[in-house]
């Protein structure tokens, strides 16, 4: 079992290992950043800090969404918030059952919803290679 922060992204669910998650927070302003990159919504002020906003829905194939808040999550001295349109509970998911792509570790079947686990450091490399 995996504790997860279930987000929405579009009509899609995926989970956040909790301990990548540093906290949940409204969108809020995020300032375009030329040359960023697709996949760089912006940067946004959080806490004193600038913090890189990642748009997962060109990264993970899925639906444009709303992104109304963001899960920022961590890996190392690395930290970016990923833009969702919902962060709904954190919650035990089994241990994927089937096999992950790049971005996931795998996906599960949990209360009839495929579930995808995301990989944060993979993210945040993707992210990383389309910027530099």
């Amino acid at each position: 079992m995996t504790a997860c922060v279930r987000v929405l992204l579009g009509r899609e669910r995926y989970g956040v290992p909790v301990e990548r998650v540093r906290e949940v927070a409204e969108l809020g302003d995020v300032v375009a950043v030329p040359g960023a990159g697709p996949h760089v919504a912006g940067i946004r002020h959080l806490h004193g800090e600038l913090l890189p906003v990642i748009r997962l829905d060109g990264l993970l194939r899925a639906p444009a969404a709303a992104r109304r808040r963001i899960v920022v999550v961590e890996d190392g001295a690395r930290r970016a918030g990923l833009a969702v349109d919902a962060a709904e509970e954190v919650e035990e998911l089994p241990t994927p059952d089937r096999p992950g792509g790049a971005l996931t570790l795998g996906a599960v079947l949990h209360d009839d919803h495929l579930i995808g686990l995301l990989n944060v450091p993979a993210l945040l490399d993707a992210v990383t290679a389309t910027v530099a």
